[in-house]
C-alpha cells in the first residue's frame, strides 16, 4: 500500500458517498435558457451553498490509466489561501509537487528539493511551469462545474439538446484561457437537475471526452465520485479517475 506524506495541511473529517436526482423542467424552459444559466443552475445543484471557493480539501485519487494500472495520487487544495501539493509514487520514489500562493516547491522522498538542484528537477520534471499545470487542472477538474465560473472561462451562448455516452445531456461550450487544460470543451448537464454529466474537447474527433459517475458529498457540495476517460476518435476506454478519500481540511 502507498504511504503519502501530508505536508503543510491537518485532517479534519471524512465525507461519505451519495447520489441525487431532481425535478425536471419542462422541455421549453429549458429550450430557452442561455449557457450561463444552465450552469448556475448546475452550481445551485452541486455546490447550494456556495462553498468551493473557501474550500480546502484532500483527494485520494485512483487514476489508473490503460498504460499505468497503478496510478495514485493524493491531492490537495485549499482555494482561499491559494495553495496546492500533490503527492505521487514514481516506482519506489515518492515524488510532491506543491505551491503556496506563487511560489513552488518539491520534495523527493519527503526531502525538500535545492532550486539549484537542476539535476534532480530535470530527472523528475520538478520545474515550476509544470506544478503550475497540475494546480490549474485538478482545481478545474475537481472544482467542476463551480470551477467554470472565473473570468478565464468564457461561455459561448447557445445551449444544444445533446447526449455523452447515450446519455441525453444539455450541451454548452467553453472556452480557456489556460493553455494546459485546451482551447474550447464542450460541457454536459442532465436536463431537469443540470448535475454535471461530463465534458471534453469541443474540436470534432480530438482528444478525450470524461463521463462522469456517481457524486461525493463534502461540506455541502456533491463532487463527481468518479470520472471515466475515452478518446474521441475510436471511444475506446482510456482510464479512469476514482475517489477513494475526500476529505475537509
Amino acid at each position: 500500500m502507498i504511504q503519502f506524506t501530508r505536508p503543510f495541511f491537518v485532517l479534519l473529517s471524512f465525507a461519505g458517498l451519495f447520489s441525487c436526482t431532481g425535478a425536471p423542467d419542462n422541455e421549453e424552459q429549458q429550450a430557452a435558457l442561455s449557457a450561463g444559466e444552465v450552469l448556475q443552475r448546475s452550481i445551485q445543484f452541486h455546490d447550494p451553498q456556495d462553498k468551493w471557493p473557501g474550500a480546502a480539501l484532500r483527494f485520494v485519487i485512483d487514476e489508473p490509466r490503460i498504460e499505468n494500472p497503478e496510478r495514485l495520487s493524493e491531492v490537495f487544495l485549499n482555494n482561499t489561501e491559494n495553495t496546492f501539493s500533490i503527492n505521487r509514487r514514481y516506482g519506489n520514489t515518492l515524488v510532491t509537487r506543491g505551491i503556496i500562493r506563487d511560489s513552488c516547491y518539491s520534495l523527493v522522498d519527503s526531502v525538500l528539493v535545492n532550486p539549484a538542484d537542476t539535476a534532480t528537477i530535470r530527472l523528475h520534471r520538478l520545474d515550476c511551469e509544470r506544478t503550475q499545470g497540475y494546480r490549474a487542472f485538478y482545481k478545474l477538474l475537481n472544482g467542476m462545474p463551480m470551477s467554470l465560473y472565473v473570468p478565464e472561462v468564457q461561455l459561448l451562448p447557445e445551449v444544444v439538446e445533446d447526449s455523452i455516452r447515450g446519455q441525453k445531456a444539455l450541451r454548452i461550450a467553453a472556452r480557456f484561457t489556460n493553455p494546459v487544460i485546451g482551447e474550447e470543451w464542450f460541457i454536459y448537464f442532465a436536463p431537469g437537475n443540470y448535475q454535471l454529466l461530463g465534458y471534453g474537447y469541443a474540436a470534432e474527433g480530438a482528444g478525450e471526452i470524461l463521463r462522469l459517475d456517481g457524486l461525493v458529498e463534502i461540506a455541502g457540495m456533491k463532487l463527481p465520485r468518479m470520472r471515466h476517460w475515452y478518446n474521441r476518435i475510436d471511444d475506446s476506454y482510456l482510464g479512469s479517475d476514482i475517489y477513494v478519500v475526500v476529505e475537509e481540511l
